[in-house]
């Protein structure tokens, strides 16, 4: 799925200083809601974290630093820039599509706090990876709730994605040796809504 940017608040704020009362259980999002990205069309660039690190899947502590990124980044051979959706490979749907759908969320690998800051440098247009909760789960702060979700989404207004599974892609692109593609991820359009169900294609 994709959040929109009124998935989470921060401080009593959503993105762009909107008030958080302006999403309601009834009427949703007033602004920002997940019908505004009506077409999400761009390069995508998959960071196999994982197979950079030699492994099939990261361990469930695993916060992804941007040493990983970059790691995945040279073994894609290619460097994300501006405008385009990065997904991150985990490897942690594989625990979801083998049927343990408790160990899926707890414990998970994911984003650390660090990333955003890498995301923001390269000017990615969105963010997407195949767990539950998007960054690292327990939390790398302890008593810091969705730290990467507020930094993202309130304060860099970038689109992020979970539970995408990301294998046939992995294989695909390690098969081709190539780890760039045309990616189409179009969000439904749920009048707003602060998150919606996605079917992406990517072509190789």
């Amino acid at each position: 799925h994709w959040d929109a940017l009124t998935h989470v608040s921060h401080s009593g704020k959503l993105y762009n200083g909107r008030p958080a009362g302006t999403v309601t259980p009834h009427g949703g999002a007033e602004f920002g809601g997940i019908d505004k990205p009506r077409h999400i069309v761009s390069r995508g660039v998959l960071l196999d974290v994982a197979r950079a690190r030699g492994v099939d899947r990261l361990a469930g502590g695993h916060a992804v630093t941007p040493e990983d990124l970059e790691a995945a980044e040279e073994l894609a051979g290619t460097r994300v820039r501006a405008g385009d959706i990065v997904l991150v490979r985990t490897g942690q749907i594989q625990v979801y599509l083998a049927g343990d759908k408790h160990g899926y969320g707890y414990p998970s690998p994911g984003l650390s706090v660090r990333t955003p800051e890498w995301f923001h440098a390269r000017d990615v247009a969105a963010v997407a990876n195949d767990t539950l909760t998007f960054e690292i789960f327990p939390p790398e702060i302890e008593d810091l709730w969705l730290p990467v979700h507020a930094l993202d989404l309130v304060e860099m207004g970038m689109l992020q994605g979970q539970n995408w599974n990301l294998e046939e892609l992995s294989t695909a692109c390690g098969q081709e040796g190539r780890y760039a593609f045309l990616l189409s991820a179009m969000p439904e359009p749920f009048v707003g809504g602060t998150g919606t169900p996605v079917a992406p294609v990517a072509l190789l």
